[in-house]
């Protein structure tokens, strides 16, 4: 059975996780275009930033996004748009001195077969620090124990073949959100090949005087075959009264937008 775990995530380059105690890990996102027959290697650079020794345990897991973009994890390489089981690490324990850096090399190997060419693949890499410290004084009475304190910091992992250049969407749908003031929820489907950089927005156009409204964007990742619900809010500044809401769908340059039209109240 597929487990998720929760995480601290963070795509940060510089992350503060205990006091006197910070870490910089660069790049955030490994990006991979092979082609079949290559092989690549990327350099993961981590900095202690510390007065302490530091040591990371390397390891990979698969994840997918849900619908409102959370991330969820798995074991890896058991979904089927996984690559974690193509990537091989120089190493599994990184141990960086105070002020130090260390790299750690991620390599991506696809095999020979085609099919593994015909679709996006995504896994992610886990550094985990572990800080021991001494704590003492409970109840008027001294001791010393140790409290274990936890980072863990993900890298995305991308492989999308260079044949695949099929950009597309779909939205779907325009829903009043219940109990909550002038908010809308949009809903939208990846019909692509790729992973998809959006911006969605509204534009509101009053029934009686044609005057027009438009909200902040919302900019979100969605993968291929992935759905996503996001949520809009009336700008502000808007007047009361019955609107044409069109909520407009950005998928990038050159290619034409989608939306979906409602009638709503502004309250």
């Amino acid at each position: 059975m597929l487990k998720s775990a929760a995480v601290l995530l963070t795509s940060l380059l510089s992350i503060s996780f205990c006091p006197g105690q910070k870490v910089a890990i660069q790049p955030s996102i490994l990006d991979f275009h092979l082609a079949p027959g290559n092989t690549v290697s990327q350099v993961v650079h981590i900095s202690n930033l510390s007065d302490q020794q530091m040591g990371f345990r390397a390891y990979l897991a698969d994840w997918l996004r849900d619908s409102t973009g959370v991330h969820q994890y798995f074991r890896p390489d058991t979904l089927s748009h996984s690559c974690a089981g193509w990537v091989s690490l120089d190493k599994d324990f990184i141990e960086v001195p105070p002020g130090g850096s260390r790299d750690l090399v991620v390599k991506l190997q696809p095999p020979s077969d085609l099919r593994s060419f015909q679709q996006m693949k995504w896994a992610m890499l886990f550094l985990q620090s572990g800080v021991e410290q001494d704590s003492a004084s409970a109840h008027g009475k001294d001791f010393n124990t140790h409290i274990r304190q936890l980072l863990r910091v993900g890298v995305h992992i991308y492989q999308t073949p260079p044949t695949l250049t099929h950009y597309s969407a779909r939205a779907l749908a325009l829903k009043e959100v219940p109990g909550e003031k002038n908010a809308y929820d949009l809903y939208m489907e990846n019909t692509g090949e790729t992973m998809l950089q959006c911006k969605v927005h509204l534009e509101l156009t009053n029934i009686e005087t044609g005057k027009e409204f438009r909200s902040e964007k919302v900019e979100f990742p969605v993968f291929p075959e992935g759905t996503r619900k996001v949520r809009l809010m009336v700008p502000v500044n808007t007047p009361r009264g019955r609107y044409s809401a069109l909520a407009i769908l950005d998928i990038g340059e050159g290619i034409p937008l989608e939306a979906v039209e409602k009638k709503i109240e502004v309250l």
